[in-house]
C-alpha cells in the first residue's frame, strides 16, 4: 500500500510545475473510508458468527438428552403378540441397522397372518443316441440279427434318482460278425516297433558298433596311480572317492544330454589330465570299445524277428464282432413359483423352508380339478399347468427321436406362513414381515426404526441452528445490505449456498469522479495480478 501511495504521489506530481495535482487527498479519504467499512462489516459478521455458536452450545445439552430420551416400554395384550414381541428383539439383536429392542417399545397397532405356496418341480431330462461299437471275434455264434428299431421304442431298464449319471446298455440279437478292416482278415499286421524289418538300430552304440569307454570317458587316458607310495589318510580317500562318484554321474547325465544335440557344458572338472600325470586307459582305443551288438543292430522285441504282430483289433482272429449301445445321458432341470400375494420378494421367499404338504412322482396326468387334501384349489392349478407345459416341450422341424423327454417328474407344494406386524416407534408407522416355521423365523421390511437415527437428528438440529439467525436481529446485520440500500450504493454481492459462511463484504461507497481523473482499471484477467499494477490511468 505505501508503494502505491508513493507511486500515486510520483503520478500526481507534475515535474515542469514542480506543483502537486489537486485529487489525491480525496483518493486518500476514499480509501481510508473503504478500508473502515470493511473492517466494520468483518467485525459485525465474525461477532455475529460467535453468537449462532454460542447459542447451538447453550442448546446442544438440551438435543442431546433428547436425542438420549427412549420411548416407554409397551407390555404385550395375549400371547401372540409377546411372541412377536420376542421376535421383533431377536432381529433387532441380530440387525445393526435396527433400532435396540425394537419389540419392547414398539407399539403394536394390527396382527394378521396369511400365506403364501412354493410349487417346485424337478423335471428329469433325458438324451439317447445309438453308437456301434466293435470287440474281437470269441468265436461265439451270434445268429440272425432282428431289425434296428428307433432308440426311444426301446424298453430299457429304469434308472432311480433324479441326478443320474450316464448309462450304456447293450442291445442283443445285434451282434453282426464282420471282417476286420485293419488286417483284411488274416489276424496280422507288419510290427510297428520295426516297422516290418524284424530289427531295430543299437540303442547303446546308435548303428555304431562301437560305444565310449566307460572307465576313461571316451578321453583314452586315465589317472596314474599316486606316486612314491604315498598314502592319504582314511577321511581323505573316502571324500575323494565320493568326489569321484558324484562328479562322475553328473558327467553321464550331460553327456547324454549333448547326444542329443544340445551343447551343455560341464561345470565340472572331471578330466584326470588336471590333476596330475596320466596313463592310457586298458579297457579301451582311444577312448572307444567295441559294442556287444557286433552289427548296430537288434532283434525286435515285439514282433522277435519275424516283423508280423497280431492285430489289436481282432485279437488275431481276422474278424470282429459289431454290436450297438444305446447310451443315456440325463439333465436335471428346477422350476419354482410362489402362489399367492405377498410384499416379500420371491428370492427370500425360496430360501424358506415351510410345511412340506404334498410331495409326489408324476407317473400318470393331473388333474386341475382334482386337489390333494390341504391344497388350495389355485395352487394345484398352478402346479398341473407348469408339469404340463414342462412336458410339452417338443421342437417343430427337429426328428423326435434325437430330442430329450421328461422321464421322471417329482412335484412337492409348500406352505409358507408369514405373519403381518403394523406397529407405531418414534412418531412413524412401520410393517414387519415375519415368515417361516417356528424356531426358523426369517424377517422382512422396506422400512424400520434405525438404531442411530437419534444422533442423526441431533446433528440436522444443530446444523438447523447454525443456519437460522439470531431472533430479533435487525435488517442488515448480517453484513448483508438490504434491498433499498443495494439500489441505493449500487451493491451486488454474490449469494452462496450450503453451510454458514461468515459475510464479507466489499465498500458500497464509490469515489466520485473529479475533473481530470479518471477512474483505475481492473488489471487484465490473463495476468498475475501484482499492487504496482493496480495505478490511476
Amino acid at each position: 500500500m505505501g508503494d502505491e501511495y508513493r507511486e500515486n504521489d510520483n503520478y500526481n506530481y507534475d515535474p515542469h510545475t514542480h506543483e502537486q495535482k489537486d485529487g489525491f487527498q480525496g483518493s486518500s479519504d476514499d480509501l481510508d473510508k473503504r478500508i473502515e467499512d470493511i473492517k466494520r462489516l468483518v467485525v459485525q459478521g465474525a461477532n455475529e458468527a460467535q453468537q449462532r455458536i454460542k447459542r447451538v452450545v447453550d442448546r446442544a445439552g438440551g438435543y442431546w438428552q433428547q436425542s438420549q430420551t427412549t420411548p416407554m416400554p409397551h407390555q404385550p395384550s395375549s400371547v401372540e403378540e409377546h411372541r412377536i414381541r420376542q421376535l421383533a428383539n431377536m432381529w433387532s439383536n441380530q440387525n445393526w441397522r435396527v433400532a435396540r429392542e425394537l419389540g419392547t417399545y414398539m407399539e403394536v397397532r394390527s396382527l394378521r397372518t396369511d400365506e403364501v405356496w412354493e410349487v417346485t418341480l424337478e423335471t428329469r431330462w433325458e438324451t439317447r443316441t445309438m453308437e456301434i461299437v466293435n470287440e474281437p471275434y470269441q468265436g461265439r455264434n451270434v445268429g440272425m440279427p432282428r431289425p434296428l428299431l428307433p432308440v426311444w421304442d426301446y424298453q430299457l431298464a429304469d434308472v432311480v434318482g433324479l441326478k443320474a449319471p450316464l448309462t450304456r446298455t447293450r442291445l442283443n440279437d445285434l451282434d453282426e460278425v464282420v471282417s476286420c478292416t485293419n488286417c483284411n482278415s488274416t489276424g496280422h499286421v507288419l510290427c510297428s516297433n520295426c516297422n516290418g524289418r524284424g530289427w531295430i538300430v543299437c540303442p547303446e552304440c546308435k548303428g555304431r558298433t562301437k560305444k565310449r569307454c566307460t572307465t576313461c570317458r571316451g578321453r583314452g587316458y586315465i589317472s596314474d596311480v599316486t606316486p612314491g607310495g604315498e598314502k592319504k589318510p582314511f577321511f581323505q580317500r573316502q571324500a575323494d572317492t565320493l568326489m569321484r562318484s558324484v562328479s562322475g554321474k553328473f558327467s553321464d547325465a550331460l553327456d547324454g544330454i549333448r547326444q542329443q544335440g544340445v551343447p551343455v557344458p560341464n561345470p565340472m572338472d572331471t578330466d584326470p589330465a588336471s590333476k596330475g600325470p596320466v596313463i592310457p586307459c586298458p579297457d579301451c582305443v582311444k577312448g572307444e570299445m567295441p559294442c556287444t551288438c557286433g552289427n548296430g543292430k537288434r532283434v525286435c522285441d515285439v514282433c522277435e524277428g519275424a516283423r508280423m504282430a497280431l492285430c489289436n483289433n481282432c485279437a488275431g482272429t481276422g474278424k470282429l464282432v459289431r454290436h450297438r449301445e444305446i447310451v443315456r445321458s440325463f439333465d436335471l432341470r428346477t422350476q419354482a413359483r410362489i402362489v399367492g400375494e405377498s410384499v416379500i420378494p420371491s428370492q427370500y421367499l425360496e430360501k424358506s423352508h415351510g410345511d412340506l404338504v404334498y410331495s409326489a412322482e408324476i407317473t400318470e396326468p393331473l388333474y386341475a380339478d382334482a386337489p390333494p387334501d390341504e391344497v388350495p384349489n389355485d395352487v394345484w392349478r398352478s402346479a398341473v399347468e407348469m408339469i404340463n407345459a414342462e412336458q410339452r416341450q417338443d421342437k417343430p422341424g427337429i426328428d423326435p427321436q434325437t430330442q430329450s423327454r421328461p422321464t421322471l417328474q417329482v412335484v412337492e407344494l409348500v406352505r409358507i406362513p408369514y405373519t403381518v406386524v403394523d406397529y407405531h416407534y418414534a412418531d412413524q408407522d412401520y410393517t414387519l414381515y415375519i415368515y417361516d416355521n417356528e424356531g426358523q423365523e426369517k424377517f422382512y421390511a422396506d422400512s424400520y426404526p434405525v438404531r442411530w437415527d437419534r444422533i442423526d437428528r441431533l446433528f440436522k438440529a444443530i446444523s438447523n441452528d447454525l443456519l437460522t439467525p439470531a431472533p430479533g436481529a435487525a435488517p442488515g446485520a448480517t453484513g448483508t445490505p438490504t434491498s433499498s440500500e443495494e439500489s441505493n450504493r449500487g451493491y451486488k454481492a454474490e449469494r452462496t449456498t450450503g453451510g454458514y459462511r461468515v459475510p464479507i463484504e466489499f465498500s458500497p461507497y464509490e469515489p466520485e469522479e473529479e475533473e481530470g481523473e479518471k477512474k483505475p482499471e481492473k488489471p487484465d484477467d490473463n495476468q498475475g495480478f501484482n499492487g504496482n499494477d493496480y495505478r490511476y490511468r
